[in-house]
């Protein structure tokens, strides 16, 4: 089964994350949770019930941007599945996308002082298991306080 048939059952699938409110229209899908640890538990889930290789993966504790990965569709490359968990106001929201496989510049988020973009490259970014992907630093844009 390819990541195109996988996108198409995510919602069938998702029935199996009960403990979590599912919120349809922001990408493929959205959950939103309070704390970090849900999140990691959110995002093992969804690769979990969605039956997608993964190499291993770690969470970045305590970043705005703890978690991003990608994974090219197998059997149609011009798709993409993407994972990303991003700190928001209150908790963190975790977003699970099918995407074209094309360059895409999701958004721009800051550490500390330092501003990063979260890029997805398919000239650089051609995995065929769900893989890392980290926010690229761009020098010439310091944020201040």
């Amino acid at each position: 089964m390819g990541l195109k048939s996988i996108s198409l059952s995510q919602y069938v699938r998702m029935d199996e994350l009960d403990s979590y409110a599912i919120h349809v229209g922001s990408g493929n899908y959205y959950i939103h949770v309070d704390a970090e640890g849900e999140a990691k538990t959110a995002v093992n889930q969804i690769i979990k019930y969605a039956r997608l290789p993964k190499e291993k993966i770690a969470f970045d504790k305590g970043k705005n941007l703890p978690f991003a990965g990608y994974m090219v569709d197998v059997e149609d490359d011009r798709f993409i599945y993407f994972i990303y968990v991003l700190r928001v106001q209150e908790g963190y929201d975790v977003y699970a996308l099918y995407c074209s496989n094309s360059y895409i510049h999701f958004f721009d988020f800051r550490e500390g002082k330092d501003l990063y973009s979260l890029i997805f490259n398919p000239k650089v970014n051609q995995a065929k298991l769900i893989t890392q992907i980290y926010g690229t630093l761009q020098q010439d844009k310091p944020i201040r306080n």
